[in-house]
């Protein structure tokens, strides 16, 4: 470019750039419509959410995973006017535990605390191997209603997990005492707390555990507490009835470009393209990328769609034994760098297969004699089919910090069945009927976009900063 604005990181990437768009936090939806289609052939869950946006700009969706044992997939985004809907599936029907934050399922990621903790060996920012604190700098200032921009820093295990970061303090109180928390390098968040009480401190002179004065500026020391994430053990589960408490409910996050930014701040960073359009705007927190990498899926969901057990009269089933062979257990492991603990993704499902079996089965009866099991006059045979069948889509599960399965969910099934009957009489045939035809018939097509360069995206970033 001859003229604009270029920052890169010490990787020569770009942060930001005159020439291209950021996308900005426009929103985080938490309250989705929730519709457990079945539980049936791996279950389906399917979240529907609702913002507004100006219809001019495009969204684009990420989306928690809160169980780690189930696949996920946006599957449709659409809007009317300003109004716009994105249809998130999920495997599974209902998880076994209803959980709000304190009563998890397995398989379930969930918050954990550690502390609050204070341990400082020396003087300053001391960093032996068992310190933990959080401390807030005023430079040049011995006030306790101190306005201006400070420093913090969040020392953890004797390792600076927030180093020397600037930040505003009005009337001695610093942005970080919001109760928000404050992320950090280790992908998890760190809050200060009083010396005497497990709460935020109000100001940087309430109740600190330790004040120190170091070349006119003063250190305001409290104990640290760290918020993690940790995975439980077991399976979420998959019941054809129940809830789904608040903390198992995937959070859509939800970023456009800096033209859709709107802020009442009167200071910050804001960066326009040569036409006089916003390309980066600081009032809305900029989506941050971990990875994007691209995903394959197998060629089938199932490796067990035999059709043994399932009855070929009126599409029958049992049920059970259809939902079984037909349940999704094939998957692409996909291996990642090492995910944030709290990761987003941004999957939007191209991939489809479809699969299906038939059973066939004859039946004869005789109106003549029959001679050594031979039928002598007339003679009927009828001809039953049934077809049964499952629709799927492709979608993303984690697996571990650095590993993410690519398999599938199932969205649709049906069966139809079929009886056709022919006659004979002294083994001359009268003829045939095409007989009666019921049922859902299915796709067949056989697979459709399993393979394709560039249709099978997948982006990874920290969610940390926009819930």
């Amino acid at each position: 470019m001859s003229f604009g604005l270029s920052i890169k990181n010490n990787n020569n990437e770009f942060l930001i750039s005159s020439d291209m768009r950021n996308l900005h936090h426009h929103v985080t939806v938490t309250n989705p419509s929730i519709s457990v289609v079945t539980n049936n052939y791996g279950g389906i869950t399917r979240f529907t959410y609702t913002f507004t946006l100006d219809s001019s700009y495009i969204p684009v969706p990420f989306f928690t995973t809160p169980f780690t044992d189930r696949f996920y997939a946006i599957e449709k985004v659409s809007n009317s006017g300003n109004t716009w809907t994105v249809q998130l599936i999920s495997s599974g029907g209902f998880p076994t535990t209803t959980d709000n934050g304190s009563n998890p399922s397995g398989g379930q990621l969930t918050l954990a605390t550690d502390g609050p903790f204070y341990s400082k060996a020396n003087t300053g920012i001391s960093t032996s191997s068992s310190d933990k604190y959080f401390v807030i700098e005023t430079p040049n200032s011995t006030s306790s209603t101190f306005t201006g921009t400070g420093k913090y820093t969040v020392v953890w295990n004797g390792v600076k997990i927030i180093d020397n970061v600037n930040i505003t303090i009005t009337n001695g109180v610093p942005q970080i005492f919001d109760g928000g928390g404050t992320a950090s390098s280790d992908d998890n968040l760190y809050f200060p707390r009083e010396n005497s009480n497990n709460v935020v401190p109000s100001t940087i002179t309430d109740d600190p555990s330790a004040t120190e004065t170091i070349s006119s500026s003063n250190y305001y020391f409290f104990r640290v507490v760290q918020q993690y994430y940790t995975v439980t053990s077991g399976s979420s589960g998959n019941q054809p009835s129940g809830s789904y408490g608040s903390a198992q409910i995937p959070k859509l996050i939800v970023f456009a470009d800096a033209r859709a930014v709107t802020g009442s701040e009167t200071f910050g960073l804001k960066v326009f393209r040569n036409d006089g359009t916003a390309a980066f705007d600081n009032r809305k927190n900029p989506l941050i990328i971990n990875q994007i990498t691209s995903v394959s899926h197998p060629s089938n969901a199932t490796n067990t769609f035999s059709g043994s057990g399932l009855s070929a009269r009126n599409a029958s089933g049992p049920v059970s034994t259809w939902s079984s062979q037909a349940t999704p257990n094939q998957y692409n492991n996909i291996s990642v760098n090492t995910m944030p603990t709290n990761q987003m993704f941004y999957y939007s499902t191209v991939t489809q297969v479809h699969q299906q079996v038939s059973r066939l089965e004859a039946e004869e009866e005789c109106d003549g004699a029959e001679v050594k099991g031979n039928c002598i006059g007339s003679k009927r045979i009828y001809y039953w089919r049934s077809t049964y069948w499952n629709f799927y889509r492709g979608g993303i599960k984690r697996n571990s910090d650095t590993s993410v399965h690519a398999g599938y969910i199932g969205v649709e099934f049906g069966a139809y069945h079929s009886r056709t009957l022919d006659s004979s009489f002294f083994g001359v045939s009268t003829g045939g009927s095409s007989g009666s035809t019921v049922g859902k018939w299915p796709w067949d097509s056989g697979q459709i976009n399993t393979a394709g360069t560039g249709v099978n995206t997948l982006i990874i970033a920290d969610a940390t900063n926009y819930i």
